[in-house]
């Protein structure tokens, strides 16, 4: 007898976050793909798809750290030097064969009528010492080294370390393909002067970039009104050709959230709600059914979004390129007011620092103007209930987001 398949879109609701990101990442697997190899200039922000080595090492010969002198230090006494107990190099010269230390053009004496070319007697006021001023083959990187694993986000400063080992070329995994799909009757593109009744996306344009700035391919399609049939085939259409797809509104409990009913009709629902503020309508489940694909239903608010994208659609994307996420940097601050939060959410305040104080700023998940002038945020975990004024707190800061004063941590 064949044993009952377990289903991990059933089953209580989650407690937090984490174990809902790990119910969902049970329903559905990456596709594969391959990787692409790319000139290191355009492979900035993508996933190494392999280990890289160095193939020659850096420096790859002794050379010179100063001008000035080469000299063999055993060989070398102080006082004057006659020509030929020495060799002139410049910075990044090789040094010379059988010497083994540079003395600075600075610590040098000249002779008469020598105060440019280093051509005549040359005087030495101390000893030189092996190996000084001296960049010795390999010091920074050894030839076979392992420089980068797989997995890892490539920066310039490694596209530079790459470049210094050899490597003109990078393998990388591929882009993931992202399909965002906007949806509501009410909802008009950017551009249009709303009527009554009516409101600017500005969701579709904040997750789009945000994933394109991570290296994502992003397609937006049209704002899909609220006819189910109409987003059940525009979602379908999407998992054929995506990584992710993200629904954005229709997931709450109004009369037109349809979003969780389409995505029971093309695919899965593994979470629907969780104890967030923002980001409490979260819908978590899979399109498709032979190679599911994961899918998003992203909150309509614009505070909400921002954080169901960051926490759940690029933790998603992580696990398409074979990556790990990397905690943001943190600063501490003094909060300039008091801060309430009930112990049932894990809630995100939105601070703005300046001079080490940290500012909470409107709190409406629709506060889209919030967003841009956070610093970062502070967290209230499930069972916290906020902070008083004066209070130190680490606020999760943001790339690119206003910000002065605060310690590092």
């Amino acid at each position: 007898m064949t044993a009952a398949r377990t289903d991990p879109c059933t089953g209580p609701a989650p407690l937090d976050a984490a174990e809902a990101v790990r119910r969902w990442f049970a329903a559905w697997r990456p596709r594969g793909g391959g990787g692409e190899r790319l000139p290191l200039l355009a492979a900035d922000g993508r996933v190494l798809a392999g280990p890289v080595r160095a193939r020659v090492a850096n420096p790859a010969h002794d050379l010179a750290a100063m001008d000035g002198i080469a000299v063999t230090c055993a060989d070398t006494p102080t006082g004057w030097l006659a020509p030929g107990a020495f060799d002139v190099v410049d910075t990044g010269d090789p040094i010379p064969p059988g010497r083994d230390a540079v003395v600075p053009r600075e610590l040098l004496d000249r002779g008469p009528g020598d105060l440019v070319g280093l051509v005549g007697l040359v005087g030495l006021s101390e000893p030189p010492t092996p190996g000084r001023h001296v960049r010795r083959a390999g010091e920074d990187v050894a030839a076979g080294e392992l420089l980068l694993p797989a997995g890892h986000r490539l920066r310039p400063v490694d596209l530079a370390v790459l470049a210094s080992a050899g490597h003109a070329t990078v393998e990388v995994t591929r882009a993931p393909r992202v399909v965002v799909i906007p949806t509501g009757d009410e909802i008009r593109e950017a551009g249009t002067r709303p009527r009554r009744g009516e409101i600017v996306d500005s969701n579709s344009v904040l997750i789009a970039a945000t994933l394109a700035r991570r290296g994502a391919v992003v397609e937006r399609t049209a704002i899909v009104p609220d006819v189910p049939e109409r987003l059940a085939a525009v979602v379908r259409a999407a998992a054929d050709r995506a990584d992710l797809v993200l629904v954005i509104a229709g997931s709450s409990a109004g009369r037109d959230d349809h979003t969780a009913a389409v995505v029971r009709a093309v695919g899965a629902v593994c979470v629907h709600h969780l104890p967030l503020r923002p980001g409490h309508p979260v819908l978590l489940g899979t399109a498709g059914t032979e190679a599911p694909v994961p899918l998003v239903g992203v909150p309509g608010y614009p505070v909400a979004a921002a954080r169901i994208t960051r926490d759940f659609a690029e933790a998603a994307l992580d696990r398409v390129e074979g990556t790990a996420r990397r905690p943001g940097p943190t600063v501490t601050a003094v909060l300039t007011r008091a801060v309430a939060s009930a112990a049932h959410t894990d809630e995100e305040v939105l601070v703005s620092v300046h001079d080490g104080a940290a500012s909470p700023l409107p709190r409406g998940a629709g506060a889209l103007t919030s967003l841009m002038r956070a610093s970062g945020v502070v967290r209230s975990p499930l069972g916290g209930e906020g902070w008083a004024a004066g209070d130190e707190v680490v606020v999760e800061t943001r790339p690119g987001a206003p910000l002065t004063g605060g310690r590092h941590r």
